[in-house]
């Protein structure tokens, strides 16, 4: 996105530059090829008021575009309080996948990735901070939140259910 509005931005300028041109030089310049007789073709004075106006009401349009970018871009930066419910909402996902049987190792790492992206919507970074520790922050890096997802598997040979896990979860204020 800030690519985008950086891009905006120079454009703007360059129309006002364009604008602040003298324009029958710049037609000389810049549109007189393509004619065989450039100068039957000249445009009126008019005519090159409207195409200096023009570039002076494309760069305007090009700034205000730009505002509403950056103003859009800085409403999806998340605060605390919204990482923190994001990871309270990755947690509470976490807690309930309980599942038992043959095969059902759980693996935290992708499932936390996982429950976070969805939860988050791309605009939380989340990044392991140790073993059961994952520190989540908006998409600036700003705003930590530590997500502690602990696993515990078990293994019972003798029962119905052979292997089992249970998650632990808890969110704190802070970076990990």
């Amino acid at each position: 996105m800030t690519v985008l509005i950086v891009f905006m931005l120079l454009m703007a300028v360059v129309m006002f530059a364009l604008g602040c041109v003298d324009q029958r030089k710049l037609y000389w310049k810049a549109d007189a090829w393509q004619y065989r007789n450039p100068g039957a073709n000249e445009p009126s004075d008019a005519a090159l008021g409207v195409r200096r106006a023009s570039f002076f009401i494309g760069a305007v349009v090009l700034l205000v575009g730009a505002g509403i970018l950056k103003a859009a871009d800085n409403s999806t930066v998340y605060s605390t309080s919204q990482v923190r419910s994001v990871a309270q909402a990755a947690a509470s996902k976490l807690d309930e996948d309980s599942t038992s049987g043959i095969g059902s190792s759980f693996s935290a790492t992708s499932d936390v990735y996982e429950a976070v992206n969805e939860e988050g919507g791309g605009n939380v970074k989340i990044r392991s901070a140790g073993d059961d520790e994952y520190e989540l922050t908006n998409r600036k890096g700003e705003n930590p939140v530590c997500l502690t997802v602990s696993v515990e598997n078990d293994l019972n040979l003798g029962g119905d259910e052979p292997w089992s896990h249970s998650i632990t979860t808890s969110v704190d204020d802070g970076p990990c």
